[in-house]
């Protein structure tokens, strides 16, 4: 069950999503592509302009998901967040769970990991207008990871807490997250 949506897009951003889905080819993944380039154009997140995806790989997702768009992005244009060391696992583990059957999964799975780098919410560093269509989108493209935060966890912490334990890195020193003293913090509703 989705959380309730607290926040209210704008109306700037909710018709910008309405025109980007007027190009949409009704592939699951057009509404939360469109909400992501929403929030680009609108000046949210922290993506670059290819979504950090590399010029050619994103004329291509916008071509298959909105064929009748034209928008590229500048080359030369924004880089983006500061990849972080850990950006790279953080990419393959993401491919490794992106759902094989949904159209443009692998390439969101590129979205996240690069929006995971920046400092806010996930949903807020990928230009989303909430966190539920964060979890929407993980449930689609991510559906044995969205199945695991069975507790709500917020996203990006999820994530990383993840690929951690793949890697054998265990860096909470509480033996359970019940007794952690950021609990409040890594669980719940946004703020």
């Amino acid at each position: 069950m989705l959380a309730p949506l607290t926040y209210r897009p704008s109306p700037a951003r909710i018709a910008l999503h309405a025109h980007l889905m007027k190009y949409s080819t009704d592939r699951p993944n057009d509404v939360f592509l469109a909400h992501i380039i929403a929030g680009w154009t609108l000046g949210d997140g922290v993506l670059a302009e290819d979504l950090g995806l590399g010029r050619t790989r994103f004329v291509e997702l916008v071509a298959r998901h909105f064929p009748e768009l034209i928008w590229a992005p500048r080359a030369g244009g924004d880089c983006g967040p500061t990849r972080h060391p850990e950006y790279d696992d953080l990419e393959r583990f993401l491919l490794a769970e992106a759902a094989p059957n949904v159209a443009g999964a692998t390439d969101m799975a590129i979205i996240v990991a690069t929006a995971c780098m920046g400092s806010e919410h996930l949903w807020q560093d990928l230009g989303l207008p909430s966190r539920r269509e964060l979890s929407q989108l993980i449930e689609l493209n991510f559906p044995a990871l969205a199945e695991a935060n069975n507790r709500d966890m917020k996203w990006k912490k999820f994530l990383y807490r993840e690929l951690c334990q793949r890697e054998g890195i265990y860096v909470c020193a509480s033996p359970s997250c019940d007794a952690c003293s950021d609990y409040a913090v890594c669980f719940g509703p946004e703020s």
